[in-house]
């Protein structure tokens, strides 16, 4: 790969950039020259210069003036005869030309320079994630810097990988440019335009190396007066100790001074730099005016007004284009370093990757034979844990156990066994061939790999699930149809895998959780309203009816917050949201007509110092805070503040401020339920008193507001509401332990009646999965997945592939045994018949009526095949090391045998 940005550039798109090179250069150039000459003779007839006898003007006559021993003057451009009242015209109206001319000119080479840099920016991504994906696990520290190394890269070349050959060009072009229209004006006018330019861009260059400097001094000042003012606060608890605060003032002073040194000659040296650029500024149209007044011996040869007025403006683009190619230099010298990292860095990948092909032959993956390890080492950087001296020979299919918790070297085995990891030293090889000769990603369809690391995507349940599935690859959220749409049999096998990791209930909670869409169709939503009865019915018949709370109009239900009870519905985007219910206009109006909103201050006041008061001890990033109060952390000052001034709910403020006071009090009143906070507020009293609200918010709410809430109807699906909450049409009551578990178990035997479950599977595998949060201390809340489940989904993705050999390196430490072998077989039964490898923490996770078919321990550096019911003995290591590549015959074996023993 190129270590310049330019090259790289070129090489990337090479039609791109000559076609730009070609539109700016090749015809910018005559386009601006002609520019020029209207210029020339737009002032020249400005000034009247032209005979006013004659008739006609010459427009965009072009001549060069030599020496009569050369031949005189050459007409290089006879011009056009032009009536002199015309020549304003003209000149003004191709002047206008010009301009239009240049204008699609520019978005032309635009257009063909954004298509060269996004070409290069392809080509260095694709060349990155190559050696990436080809790195191996050896690669991993060298892969991650890469990433970090392409990313620098591109900050620092900014358009260079679009304009750094045409800047150049164009720069050479307007140099050119000026040399030949100086020319043009009069010969003697080319060494002043020459050494002009030479000038301006010496100057230029001094100007950014100066400058420079100066920046990085002023970065080295900032530093140290950073660090010694950080250092200072350090000092403090001394200084006030020991009374050194002068001190400290003369060592600062005395480090500041020493960085100011530095900065003051980075200073002086700019400012010596800038003075003779000035100057130049003066001075070189000055020299260039002085030689075209000047005449020499011989006959005058005067330069007119238009002519000098064409050269000085190709001076002046040259002199721009100039200044424009030295700051692109320093671009180019600042993204250097990055692309010769990215360079060194990929010819490293690149060439580990060729010297792991070179480890066996391009075979095609077998379709069986035994795992081997022969003299493996192996080091596993992320979790430190190393194997040595390994030989073993594991026939396949068959299933296979690894004992040994954290820091055993059992996932190191199990990743040596999947290719995930390279050996250190000796070899792994299946049914004969290396491991590492084979194509990684058919070796990772057959040899499937669940880590103790799962990796997740930002996406749907369903593609983290199917990840790699090209019906995917687009990152879209799918529909729900798709499993059904994409495969035939993948449905199946996504149940399957689901069901083997106990996945199911995750997914059916997650349907059940998940929002009705607008979208949905009517024929499922007039199922989900018939089911509504079923439901009830067969609650009625397990005597489980008593554990829903209904949506009735004419009542209040206790399941819902006091907001939830007024709106008796859901809002449809933001206007009615729990934040900003309060505060609406229209709300506060209800409030106010139904004489609540002095009750509601009041409640949300008792609500403040409540809470102030139980969560006074708790500091506030403690988890409980966030948990069961009603207000954040951050507001905590706020009501703390607000409690101290209103101890007993009069004497608000006037103003705005007071108005803040009570909206916020009010939000903390409509957040309230009595079922989950139960600090005594509502009686029957009020609950009637928030009835008849809601009653009065539905009658009274606008026509414009209407799309604003969905409220709760009995005869049809409410959307922007849970797919639980419209099969219920209420919530479950809390008050009696299981009341969930009960009632869920009904609706899931209903739903299974009246062929409901694959909606609510399709809607839970649509839930969407964050890879990036984290399960809380209190657990796992608001759709987070806790390290178990993000286990499973790495699991099942493995499940769904089907693979011919399936290692499955998980920490089961935190498992009890029992969980440990109801899981197992789950496993091993959907894998019954097909290669199995799995890390286990002990002998208890094994099942006496289920053996393996073979047992390896990992400890102390190392791992010991055994029998399948216990300690080796050796009938089972003479089955199990019979193999003809382990041993050449039975003596050998047994041999072997008692070596180990």
């Amino acid at each position: 790969m190129e270590r310049d940005p330019i090259a790289f550039a070129w090489r990337s798109a090479p039609r791109q950039h000559t076609a730009a090179i070609a539109v700016a250069v090749g015809l910018g150039t005559p386009v601006v020259a002609l520019g020029l000459a209207l210029m020339r003779d737009l002032v020249d007839e400005l000034l009247a210069v032209a005979d006013p006898a004659g008739p006609l003007l010459l427009l965009l006559r072009v001549s060069l003036p030599l020496p009569e021993r050369l031949g005189g003057t050459i007409t290089l451009l006879p011009g056009w005869p032009v009536d002199a009242a015309e020549m304003t015209l003209w000149a003004v109206g191709g002047l206008a030309a010009v301009a239009l001319a240049l204008a699609a000119l520019g978005w032309l080479t635009a257009r063909l320079c954004f298509a060269a840099q996004g070409a290069a920016i392809e080509r260095l991504r694709h060349r990155a994630a190559e050696a990436i994906l080809r790195s191996g696990p050896a690669g991993r520290e060298e892969a991650r810097a890469l990433g970090h190394q392409v990313g620098e890269a591109l900050r620092a070349v900014d358009a260079l990988l679009a304009v750094g050959l045409l800047v150049p060009a164009l720069t050479a072009g307007a140099v050119l440019l000026a040399l030949l229209v100086a020319a043009a004006a009069a010969p003697r006018l080319v060494p002043a335009v020459a050494v002009s330019v030479v000038a301006a861009a010496l100057a230029r260059a001094l100007l950014n190396i100066r400058a420079n400097r100066q920046s990085e001094q002023r970065r080295e000042e900032s530093s140290a007066l950073e660090r010694a003012l950080a250092d200072l606060v350090r000092r403090l608890p001394a200084v006030r100790a020991h009374g050194t605060a002068a001190f400290e003032r003369a060592r600062l002073g005395h480090a500041a001074h020493s960085a100011r040194r530095g900065l003051a000659r980075a200073e002086a040296s700019l400012a010596r730099a800038r003075a003779p650029a000035l100057a130049l500024f003066v001075l070189l149209p000055a020299i260039v005016l002085a030689t075209a007044l000047w005449q020499g011996e011989g006959p005058p040869r005067p330069v007119t007004a238009g002519a000098l007025a064409a050269a000085f403006g190709a001076l002046a683009l040259a002199a721009s284009l100039l200044a424009l190619f030295l700051r692109q230099t320093e671009r180019r010298r600042a993204a250097l370093p990055a692309f010769r990292e990215i360079s060194r860095i990929v010819a490293s990948l690149e060439a580990r990757a060729r010297a792991v092909r070179r480890h066996g032959p391009a075979a095609r993956f077998p379709a069986s034979g035994a795992v081997a390890l022969a003299g493996v080492a192996a080091y596993d950087p992320a979790s430190g844990e190393r194997l040595t001296g390994l030989d073993l020979v594991l026939p396949m299919p068959s299933h296979v156990a690894i004992l040994g918790g954290r820091g055993s070297g059992g996932r190191v085995l199990a990743a040596l066994i999947a290719g995930q990891l390279e050996p250190t030293v000796g070899r792994v090889t299946y049914a004969g061939i290396d491991l590492r000769a084979l194509d990684s990603s058919e070796r990772a369809r057959r040899i499937a790999f669940a880590g103790d690391e799962p990796v997740l995507m930002a996406g749907s349940l369903l593609q983290n699930l199917l990840y790699g599935d090209l019906a995917f690859v687009d990152g879209s959220a799918p529909d729900p149809e798709a499993p059904a749409a994409h495969a035939p049999h993948l449905e199946e096998r996504l149940v399957e895998a689901l069901a083997v990791t106990g996945l199911d209930a995750l997914v059916t909670a997650r349907g059940l959780a998940s929002l009705v869409s607008r979208t949905i169709d009517p024929a499922t939503a007039a199922a989900i309203v018939e089911t509504r009865g079923a439901l009830r019915a067969a609650l009625a018949a397990e005597n489980a009816a008593h554990l829903i709370e209904p949506f009735d109009p004419h009542r209040y239900n206790a399941q819902a917050t006091v907001g939830e009870n007024i709106l008796f519905g859901k809002p449809v985007g933001s206007a009615f949201s729990e934040g900003r219910l309060a505060s609406h206009p229209f709300t506060r109006a209800v409030l106010e007509a139904e004489g609540l909103t002095r009750p509601m201050i009041e409640m949300g006041l008792s609500i403040a110092r409540a809470t102030v008061e139980i969560f006074s001890d708790l500091p506030d990033d403690h988890p409980l805070f966030d948990a069961f109060s009603l207000f954040p952390a951050a507001e905590r000052g706020f009501f703390e503040d607000l409690v101290a001034r209103q101890p007993e709910a009069t004497g608000w403020r006037r103003g705005p401020a007071g108005q803040r006071d009570r909206a916020r009090l009010i939000g903390l009143a409509l957040r309230y339920s009595e079922t989950r906070h139960r600090f005594g507020l509502i009686d029957a009293a009020f609950e009637e008193r928030l009835v008849a609200a809601r009653h009065t918010f539905a009658a009274l709410l606008p026509a414009s507001l209407r799309p604003a809430v969905e409220f709760y109807d009995p005869g049809k699906v409410t959307v922007a509401a849970s797919l639980e909450e419209n099969l219920l049409f209420g919530r479950i009551a809390g008050a009696e332990a299981g009341a969930g578990t009960r009632v869920r178990a009904v609706m899931q035997r209903v739903l299974a009646e009246r062929g409901l479950e694959r909606t609510v599977f399709r809607l839970g595998l649509s839930a969407r999965v964050d890879p990036r949060a984290a399960e809380s201390s209190l657990g796992a809340r608001d759709g987070v997945l806790t390290p178990a489940e993000r286990s499973a989904i790495d699991l099942a993705r493995c499940l769904v592939r089907q693979p011919d050999i399936l290692v499955v390196g998980l920490a089961l430490d935190e498992r009890s045994p029992g969980e440990i072998r109801a899981g197992l077989a789950r496993l091993r039964a959907a894998r019954a018949g097909r290669g199995l490898v799995v890390c286990l923490p002990d002998e208890a996770s094994l099942s006496p009526d289920a053996p393996f078919d073979a047992v390896i321990r990992a400890e102390r550096n190392t791992a010991l095949l055994l029998a399948p019911s216990g300690p080796p003995n050796e009938s089972t290591l003479l089955r199990r090391a019979a193999d003809p590549g382990n041993f050449a015959d039975e003596t050998a074996v047994r041999d072997g045998v008692t070596a180990w023993r």
